[in-house]
């Protein structure tokens, strides 16, 4: 049957819908309440956006699976999508790489850990976290309100074996040599999972009544330390309080595409304190909008998550009925999802909006250091350095027609440009265009100096041009004896050119060697055309008064606007001069001078 045929034959009844290519791959996975409109909608003609075009184009067969409700099609969907991970489809990115909190619970006396695995062992997990330093802080931070056991040592301790160092520094409550039990123990373990869970009213509660029962038993020891974790948890939460109605269960969501990357932001709230920020990256996000992000999130997070009755979202979702009668059905009581009401909810989510933001400038701060440090270690290879170069300077040459001929020289370290370390240079030995003979006299002044002050001399030294103006700098080089590979790009085929007689290196254009490359280039010529340019601007507006001693720019133009021709200043006698309104007898003196050297005081 031919797709045709099977479009005529889609049931106008709720399902998922399965899009193949020409190889039999799955490249798309979608639900529908009626089957028939749904996948009918994408060959329409008409106004259609670039995803969809680009999916259409590829589709090659189709199938489909009828089912009983929208919200059997939402769970399907996310299954088939889990299975087949479709190129079209968003999806969670992997996040086995995020770190989790782990409260041993499989282990006798349990410890609160932090973990890159998760095992089904009984232990309770929380989690993923992006900021792993976060994690490893809030692990401390638990371990030392709550003076949980750190160590692995199996207990009782054997005869003769000494306690840790956490036991002598009070960091733990000394369970190893008998100064709490295990039942006392697990209450205490009970406290740190409410606490994880975010139920810190609950647990301060149960942990104050059993202070209490201390007390009262004259246990005043065990009290004292109980009384420290429940100030120390008051103490923590209140720094965690952000405007939030007081005492209400409820999640915040946003999400924002950028390169093809999904940027998800939760922020859990229990009984009105943030317990924190997690953060989930979706691949494929081009291919999707923000609400489908958001909808697919919240099936899949609450799949084994605990619900909260409310849900904030920055816009309507297509199947919020069917998810809240989903989610409502999953925790036992009602949840519901809706955008923000209040000016607290949209002061929540914008919040979550400036933490998406830096988020984002974090990943692309991060991705750009990756694509440098593969940029450096590909021009090790390519150019056989025995590493990667750390400091490349490049030189550049500006003039017109051989007047004002300036050089530039600009830094880059680790892939980055070195402001600090730009320089300038006017050229001193030539007064007619010659880009080869410049870049000897700048190359051989740069090399000469940091000889002589025992500088850092470059990894790497670039010169804009091919292989004569690439001899003409290791001439200047080898006559210094200074050992310096040099090399040289030219821009026409943007060819490297590693060897003065020997074939030029072309790297794809996409290389991350060549763009490093490319940007010291198009920096160099960037801060030469600049210097140019102000130098010609002042050559530009120079006058003949520049010359004469003692007239600054007020002098100047109070003489220039004396006369109609400027030229006649230089025949002016000194009694002429003086009568010139505001110049006085100093300056006229020293103009007069100026023009006549031989003429009597």
């Amino acid at each position: 049957m031919d797709l045709q045929a099977k479009l005529s034959a889609l049931p106008d009844q709720p399902g998922v819908y399965i899009m193949k290519d020409a190889s039999g791959l799955v490249i798309y996975v979608g639900k529908a309440a009626s089957l028939k409109k749904r996948v009918s909608s994408y060959f329409q003609k008409g106004e259609r956006d670039v995803k969809t075009r680009v999916l259409v184009k590829n589709i090659d067969d189709l199938e489909y699976i009828v089912t009983d409700s929208g919200i059997e099609a939402l769970l399907l969907e996310s299954a088939l999508i889990k299975k087949h991970r479709p190129k079209y489809n968003i999806r969670l990115k992997d996040d086995k790489r995020y770190p989790y909190i782990a409260l041993t619970l499989s282990e006798e006396y349990p410890r609160v850990i932090f973990t890159r695995k998760i095992s089904h062992n009984g232990n309770r997990y929380f989690g993923p976290y992006t900021d792993a330093r976060a994690a490893r802080a809030m692990v401390g931070l638990l371990n030392t309100t709550f003076k949980l056991k750190t160590c692995s040592r199996e207990l009782p301790l054997k005869p003769g074996e000494r306690p840790c160092l956490n036991f002598q520094m009070k960091r733990c409550s000394g369970l190893c040599v008998g100064r709490i039990n295990r039942d006392d123990y697990m209450k205490i373990v009970e406290g740190v999972l409410g606490f994880l869970e975010g139920n810190v009213g609950p647990t301060v509660e149960r942990l104050t009544a059993l202070m209490q029962d201390y007390a009262r038993s004259m246990q005043y020891e065990k009290a004292a330390e109980l009384r420290d974790i429940i100030g120390h948890i008051r103490a923590v939460t209140v720094e965690q309080k952000v405007s939030a109605p007081v005492g209400t269960d409820q999640d915040f969501v946003d999400v924002t595409e950028h390169r093809g990357e999904g940027v998800l932001v939760l922020m859990e709230f229990r009984a009105g304190a943030l317990l924190g920020r997690k953060v989930f990256i979706f691949e494929n996000a081009e291919y999707s909008t923000p609400a489908a992000m958001v909808q697919a999130f919240l099936l899949e997070h609450y799949r084994g998550a605990e619900v909260p009755t409310r849900i904030v979202v920055p816009s309507l979702i297509e199947d919020r009925a069917a998810l809240e009668s989903h989610l409502s059905a999953q925790s036992g009581r009602r949840v519901g999802i809706s955008t923000p009401k209040t000016q607290d909810d949209r002061g929540i989510l914008s919040l979550i909006r400036k933490n998406i933001d830096v988020l984002i400038a974090d990943r692309d701060a991060a991705r750009e250091s990756g694509d440098r440090a593969r940029g450096l270690d590909e021009l090790r290879a390519v150019l056989g350095l025995e590493e990667a170069p750390s400091v490349i300077e490049c030189f550049d040459i500006s003039n017109t027609q051989g007047t004002n001929a300036v050089a530039s020289m600009v830094r880059f370290r680790d892939g980055a440009p070195e402001k600090s370390a730009y320089r300038r240079f006017r050229i001193r030995g030539y007064d007619a265009p010659d880009d080869p003979g410049m870049i000897h006299e700048v190359v051989a002044r740069r090399l000469q100096h940091l000889v002589n002050e025992g500088l850092e001399l470059p990894d790497l030294l670039v010169i804009d041009g091919g292989p004569t103006q690439l001899a003409r700098a290791r001439e200047a080089r080898d006559a210094l004896g200074v050992e310096v590979r040099i090399i040289s790009l030219a821009k026409r085929f943007e060819e490297i050119y590693a060897d003065t007689g020997g074939e030029p290196v072309r790297l794809s254009p996409r290389a991350p060697g060549l763009r490093i490359l490319q940007g010291i280039r198009d920096e160099a010529h960037r801060f030469a055309i600049t210097y140019h340019r102000t130098l010609r601007d002042k050559a530009l507006t120079r006058s003949f008064l520049d010359d004469v001693p003692g007239i600054g720019s007020q002098k100047k133009k109070v003489l220039l606007a004396a006369v109609d021709v400027p030229e006649k200043i230089k025949g002016m006698s000194r009694e002429e001069l003086a009568a010139i309104p505001g110049l006085g007898d100093k300056a006229a003196l020293a103009v007069f001078r100026h023009y006549h050297p031989d003429a009597e005081p």
